[in-house]
């Protein structure tokens, strides 16, 4: 069965065929970044279990011996020695907080919100007098 069966005819598109893939420049490109964004994940899993000693010491070091670490490391060692580290270690490992959902409104702009007291107590209705 073809593609073309099951889906409705879109303009301008093209079928898939060995005509239409990327060059192998833009594949290299492609995994490079991938293999990229994989050392970063890599160092920061090292670096996550490193003891805070450890760490510390790792970023004395990179201060006084600047030539002996990469760019990507000593920029690794300061972001994860910040606050936001945390937050988005957490955003990405555990995810995020979960938004809240209207359910009552249907999608409906709130104007306003009404208090009403169901069952008052008797003396609390009463008008407070000096």
């Amino acid at each position: 069965m073809k593609n073309d069966v099951k889906n409705e005819p879109v303009a301008n598109r093209k079928q898939f065929t060995r005509d239409y893939q990327p060059t192998p420049e833009a594949k290299s490109k492609g995994w490079e970044r991938r293999r990229i964004k994989q050392e970063i994940m890599d160092l920061i899993a090292r670096l996550d279990t490193m003891s805070m000693e450890e760490l510390d010491s790792l970023r004395k070091d990179i201060e006084l011996n600047p030539s002996k670490h990469s760019v990507r490391e000593a920029r690794l060692v300061r972001y994860m020695t910040r606050e936001k580290f945390l937050i988005d270690y957490l955003d990405r490992n555990v995810g995020k907080a979960p938004q809240d959902i209207d359910i009552t409104s249907a999608g409906d702009k709130i104007e306003g919100i009404r208090v009403e007291i169901v069952n008052p107590r008797d003396n609390d209705t009463e008008p407070k007098t000096n």
